[in-house]
């Protein structure tokens, strides 16, 4: 049976906009990963306290972190209706098992540790500061495995010089933070990136 032209059109036209909700929502929540994870460093670090206030700057994370996460949801979400992607549910839940590729498979695996670290905030008390903190610091593992996916995801679909520029640009400050925030204390005030407490 013949295809219909109009209703191939149609088709074709569907899958590209959902390809572009899917790169769109990829490129926000690869930004806000960057950024939630920086807000992060800044809220365990106790760097803006002083500026803005404990708690705003633990609920400027927490909001930041949701709305990642939302978009990450649509990213994956709008790649199960791509009809030339053989990528399922089954892809999106258990990556190794189904044989997804690589950059399907850390892209699920990075929003799965995403995940067990936003439920772990409700399991604060009941886990103890110590689990607690080895669990919220799965955070950069996520995020780790966030960039391997944009980067494969990017040489898959031809952008990957946009995303050398625009993705490097928001790594840099997220890489110099997180080793700043694993630094000694005594190295930060000796270079005098922050001030001794009185």
């Amino acid at each position: 049976m013949p295809h219909h032209p109009v209703l191939q059109l149609a088709v074709s036209t569907q899958d590209d906009g959902v390809r572009a909700a899917a790169a769109l929502s990829g490129w926000l929540a690869y930004g806000l990963m960057c950024l939630t994870l920086c807000w992060g460093v800044f809220t365990s670090a106790g760097w803006v306290r002083r500026a803005t206030g404990r708690q705003v700057v633990r609920s400027g994370h927490l909001v930041l972190a949701t709305v990642t996460l939302a978009f990450v949801c649509s990213h994956g979400l709008a790649l199960l209706f791509l009809r030339e992607e053989r990528f399922g549910l089954v892809n999106l839940l258990f990556p190794v098992v189904a044989g997804a590729p690589l950059r399907h498979t850390l892209g699920a695996l990075a929003f799965e540790l995403m995940l067990l670290v936003a439920f772990s905030v409700g399991l604060r008390r009941v886990l103890g500061y110590r689990r607690w903190l080895w669990l919220h610091r799965l955070a950069y593992p996520a995020a780790a495995l966030g960039v391997a996916h944009a980067l494969l995801g990017a040489l898959a679909g031809g952008r990957f010089g946009l995303l050398w520029l625009a993705g490097v640009t928001l790594l840099v400050p997220v890489l110099t933070l997180t080793v700043l925030r694993f630094l000694p204390a005594r190295m930060l005030v000796s270079a005098r990136i922050i001030e001794e407490a009185p």
